[in-house]
């Protein structure tokens, strides 16, 4: 009787274990940032196109490049990626990302639109928690990015100025983010 009591109670912690694995587990293999406004920004970036679609893609026997390109190892649980194809009466007319960077005070959520050329055509953030948040967010620092392709530098101080004076770990977690995200579209179309 003990016996079956103690079993009982090891399979409920047992079980309940299981459960809260099974919970975390979406979120390890889920894209890192998720697209938050996605009627806004494709109003923004692409005006007239009216709906995506979304396509998953992995690195897979493109992870090694994509690593030597961007000077930095995917984070682990960077085993998929969303591309949003952007389709204007079912034509495509370019893509969205997402990225979640590491930045001063905590993450920032990156949206890169990006034609079918391969340039950006904007960028935005959907959430930080940066002190330079008005600079990080304005146009200035953000209008740098437009143009650029996977074979640009995107490097703070070379081709892209800080958002402020003292914003430089924002400012490059945004640069990164964006030049990660075109080198994954370049080597994963």
């Amino acid at each position: 009787m003990r016996q079956s009591k103690q079993f009982r109670r090891l399979a409920a912690v047992l079980a309940l274990s299981g459960i809260a694995i099974l919970l975390a587990r979406p979120a390890a293999e889920a894209a890192l940032c998720v697209w938050r406004k996605p009627d806004q920004d494709i109003k923004r970036f692409f005006p007239g196109a009216d709906t995506y679609e979304t396509e998953y893609k992995r690195p897979g026997s493109r992870r090694a490049a994509i690593e030597q390109r961007i000077g930095a190892r995917l984070d682990a649980d960077e085993s998929e990626f969303k591309f949003y194809r952007i389709l204007d009466d079912g034509k495509r007319v370019g893509t969205i990302l997402t990225h979640l960077g590491k930045g001063q005070y905590g993450a920032i959520e990156v949206v890169v639109a990006v034609d079918n050329a391969g340039k950006v055509k904007g960028v935005g953030i959907q959430r930080d928690r940066e002190r330079a948040r008005q600079a990080l967010r304005g146009k200035a620092f953000l209008d740098q990015f437009e143009g650029k392709r996977a074979t640009d530098p995107i490097t703070i101080g070379r081709d892209i100025e800080p958002a402020a004076k003292g914003a430089e770990k924002s400012s490059h977690t945004v640069a990164f983010s964006v030049k990660k995200l075109l080198v994954l579209l370049d080597e994963l179309g």
